[in-house]
């Protein structure tokens, strides 16, 4: 399994076309799990990575792609603020913040862009869980 890049966030907002399987998949996992307990764990996630809370579409994509890891890492059974889990948020803002300087010297779908940072949140935290588990059980 390849490991994500802001290129690859890049690209699929420049596509601009998701795929209907990634839109059944996010509504599955959402569907899935309390809201309220999400947003009890970003507020909290929130609160230790000093976000900034703004209407700006960076920010939006940042909460975005950050709501999308904490769902994927429920999906996973995973905890999110285990030791090995909590850096990836990091790395999650630090690629938003690199693809969004990428695509906003053109216009920005909204909508397209949360849609895709919510999903890159959610393959980050996949990848996390075969890099740390899965790959070690099939190797």
């Amino acid at each position: 399994m390849p490991k994500l890049m802001p290129e690859d966030l890049v690209k699929e907002i420049r596509i601009a076309n998701p795929d209907d399987y990634k839109r059944i998949e996010q509504e599955k996992i959402v569907k899935s799990i309390d809201s309220k307990i999400i947003e009890k764990d970003f507020k909290r996630i929130s609160d230790e990575l000093g976000l900034e809370h703004s209407n700006h579409l960076l920010n939006e994509g940042i909460v975005s792609a950050l709501m999308g890891a904490i769902y994927a890492f429920y999906d996973r059974k995973l905890d999110p603020f285990h030791v090995n889990h909590f850096p990836l948020y990091r790395v999650i803002i630090e690629d938003i913040k690199i693809a969004f300087d990428e695509v906003s010297q053109g216009q920005i779908d909204r909508e397209l862009w949360l849609f895709e940072t919510f999903d890159y949140g959610i393959k980050q935290v996949y990848y996390l869980d075969w890099k740390l588990y899965l790959s070690q059980i099939c190797y």
